[in-house]
């Protein structure tokens, strides 16, 4: 069976148009909160209130603002989280539709927003919140130090885990060991480290923990990023293969489907606003505004969800109520 109707890219950049344009909608209003704030929290937010017990946090290590650094990082990949859901869309509007860029982005898109997600949940105590932000500075110093691109990257290493040591956490490998700038994969600081992306993707799509979402997401779009056959075939319409006069051997179409960009749009955006709330929650940035385009975004969601689901076989009744609930709820 046919996956469906071939069109050039003029037809498809332009029933794709209305994507883009709620896409840029939602993403440059979550750019606009903060600095309609100035980009300072509100005096009775959770992050004014943390910010109250800093020095206590600077009296005992030579880090100036562990809470301060920390919120920064929050609001800084949630901004990278945006800017890649905007570009996905407006990738489409380019001359020549891409195959597999999209797909790229859409990956940044998701990890961004689990770490903002991450960086910003409110329900958390001071002290994980300064360790989730000393981890994550701890890895950024530590993939400078391997790349080679910047001089002294070892004592930058090296001077995170003394503000660990200052604040009486271990900062370690996953084995245990202390951390050094020669150290593989990710820090932990007393046990604390960047989380699990694709577990982060479930937990912002959906409310089941256990769900394989997330897995099967970022394994898919993983293997795009590191050019693997098996994430090549995305682009491939493996269906529709046609014969050819070797024998045994046939072609397929290789392009870019709605379908598929529909199920990626819902996705990050479900994930982006997820990452928006945590982070205004903290800041007590839940304006009008904020709140409006936080619904409008819940509706494009929908939308797509509703869209996809017409293009599949009829669900039972059961079945249908479950999907419904699935494309409402938001994670616990």
């Amino acid at each position: 069976m046919s996956s469906g109707r071939t069109v050039g890219s003029d037809e498809f950049r332009e029933a794709l148009a209305p994507m883009v344009a709620d896409i840029r909608v939602f993403t440059l209003e979550v750019d606009a909160v903060g600095p309609r704030h100035g980009s300072v929290p509100w005096e009775d937010s959770p992050a004014m209130r943390e910010l109250a017990d800093e020095p206590g946090y600077q009296e005992r290590c030579s880090w100036t603002g562990p809470i301060t650094d920390t919120h920064m990082l929050g609001g800084l990949t949630l901004q990278a989280a945006a800017d890649y859901v905007r570009t996905f869309a407006e990738s489409f509007t380019t001359e020549s539709v891409p195959m597999y860029g999209h797909l790229v982005v859409a990956r940044a898109a998701l990890e961004s927003s689990v770490v903002s997600w991450w960086l910003s949940e409110a329900a958390i105590t001071r002290d994980e919140r300064v360790k989730r932000g000393l981890s994550e500075f701890l890895y950024s110093a530590s993939e400078v130090f391997r790349l080679k691109i910047r001089a002294g990257g070892g004592e930058q290493v090296k001077e995170w885990t003394a503000h660990a040591t200052e604040l009486g956490w271990a900062a370690t490998d996953y084995e245990g060991k202390p951390w050094k700038p020669r150290s593989r994969g990710t820090p932990r600081v007393d046990g604390v480290e960047r989380p699990s992306i694709q577990k982060g993707i479930t937990r912002l799509l959906v409310s089941n923990a256990d769900a394989t979402i997330g897995k099967l997401l970022w394994s898919k779009l993983s293997a795009v990023s590191h050019v693997t056959y098996f994430g090549l075939e995305s682009a491939m319409s493996v269906e529709d293969a046609a014969p050819t006069l070797s024998p045994g051997v046939k072609t397929v179409p290789v392009g870019t489907n709605s379908t598929s960009v529909s199920q990626q749009v819902f996705c990050i955006v479900r994930a982006l606003r997820q990452a928006a709330i945590a982070r205004f929650a903290l800041m007590g940035w839940e304006d009008d505004a904020w709140k409006a385009a936080r619904d409008f975004a819940e509706n494009v969601e929908l939308k797509l969800f509703q869209t996809y689901r017409a293009g599949q076989p009829a669900p039972t009744d059961e079945q249908a109520e479950q999907e419904d609930a699935s494309a409402r709820e938001s994670p616990a």
